[in-house]
């Protein structure tokens, strides 16, 4: 059995892009934590497609190329006729204009351990949605959130489940 290779996505955007371009889909593997909670990095993945860049609107995750190349999976927080403005799910500022030549794909799901959820879904789209609105606290519902862990884990410890 051979070793699993991990490339950086720069080195295989070629391949992905002509899959794409041939109405193809391409699964990645996030890395990074800029989309907590919705994708951890390096455990969850996502299903690309290509798609106009007319057909994006706000709450879609995207990946454009920086314009110093570097590519990112971020979300789509406002859309104009000309460009779109993004952000990561982890983060607090918005990123853009990203105009649609640096656009080159789509989320359209999510797989999270084998389990496979469409960006479509009502609940998963209720959830962005309230996440969305939540845009000035949510760094502290993070940091509450890792508190909250850290908490039940010391309390796991000292019963001795862990």
């Amino acid at each position: 059995m051979s070793d699993i290779k991990y490339l950086k996505i720069e080195k295989m955007m070629p391949v992905i892009k002509e899959l794409l371009n041939a109405g193809g889909r391409v699964r990645i593997t996030v890395t990074g934590m800029s989309m907590y909670p919705f994708l951890r990095g390096g455990k969850d993945s996502v299903t690309l497609a290509g798609t106009d860049f007319a057909c994006i609107k706000s709450g879609d995750i995207v990946l454009i190329q920086r314009k110093n190349k570097q590519y990112v999976l971020h979300r789509v927080m406002k859309k104009t006729k000309v460009a779109i403005y993004l952000c990561g799910d982890a983060e607090q500022w918005c990123e853009g204009p990203i105009y649609p030549e640096q656009f080159a794909a789509k989320a359209e799901g999510i797989w999270r351990e084998e389990k496979y959820i469409e960006c479509t879904h009502k609940l998963l789209q209720a959830l962005v949605f309230m996440w969305r609105l939540a845009f000035p606290i949510r760094i502290f519902l993070i940091r509450f959130n890792g508190r909250l862990r850290n908490i039940r884990q010391s309390i796991k410890r000292r019963r001795g489940c862990i």
